[in-house]
């Protein structure tokens, strides 16, 4: 059933469009080159040192987009997958866990695309892709797992908060400017860092960068930590969805 939901999805997304799928390539690809131009161009930042300081500020910032995609991807549908799929919510059979977890495979499309890109960007101008790449599932899955979590609540409280869907967008738009996307952690005032790394993303745009560009083993410390923070926020989260549930058909 979920794999019909997936295909169902997968199908509204881009088969119904000329381009199809290359829409996949096409949107990160333009947000790459206008977030380059606006930093890079105009505001001439530089990220480290080196003869290629500006392939270097792409390909990180590159990076911390594509996690941010993924995040964005999730909270800015999850509030409404209940309330758009009436008709499901009033089958009694029908297993309503599986709504949160539609988004996961266009996210997923447009997370492997990104890396695909960036490896490819890497390849270009390094000559080389680190072998720590091989390390993505270990830092990808509690990302998942942790947003998932999210989704699950958001899912519910849509239902009964309608106001949510327009609180989403912002709270994604903080979530980027907020993490060390557009710039590095070093420009980050000492006393102003833990604060962003409250941000969920913070943690995974480092980590990702570290494995897929920089070639450095993350702390695993950090990453026992993070999966386990991911874990409980997807079972608070889940278990959330399951106790409103209830009033789903009532309220909708």
């Amino acid at each position: 059933m979920l794999l019909q939901l997936w295909k169902r999805d997968f199908a509204a997304r881009y088969k119904s469009g000329i381009l199809g799928i290359t829409w996949a390539f096409i949107n990160p690809l333009l947000m790459l080159a206008l977030y380059s131009f606006v930093f890079v161009i105009v505001f001439k930042m530089r990220w480290g040192s080196g003869p290629d300081v500006q392939g270097n500020f792409v390909i990180l910032l590159f990076t911390g987009l594509i996690v941010h995609g993924f995040f964005a991807e999730f909270i800015t549908r999850a509030p409404i997958l209940v309330s758009a799929n009436v008709s499901y919510v009033k089958k009694v059979v029908f297993p309503l866990e599986l709504l949160p977890l539609v988004p996961l495979l266009g996210a997923a499309i447009n997370f492997m695309v990104g890396i695909v890109l960036v490896l490819a960007l890497l390849f270009y101008l390094q000559g080389a892709v680190p072998t720590t790449i091989f390390l993505l599932p270990a830092i990808v899955l509690p990302y998942a797992l942790l947003v998932l979590g999210v989704s699950y609540f958001l899912s519910a409280t849509g239902v009964f908060v309608r106001d949510l869907t327009h609180l989403v967008g912002i709270v994604s738009t903080v979530a980027m400017f907020a993490s060390p996307i557009l710039f590095p952690m070093e420009n980050v005032p000492p006393a102003y860092r833990p604060i962003l790394y409250a941000n969920p993303l913070t943690v995974i745009v480092e980590q990702l960068r570290d494995i897929a560009v920089l070639g450095i083993v993350p702390d695993w410390r950090v990453t026992a930590a993070y999966s386990l923070v991911a874990l409980i926020v997807f079972l608070l989260g889940f278990g959330w969805f399951q106790a409103t549930r209830k009033g789903f058909a009532d309220v909708l």
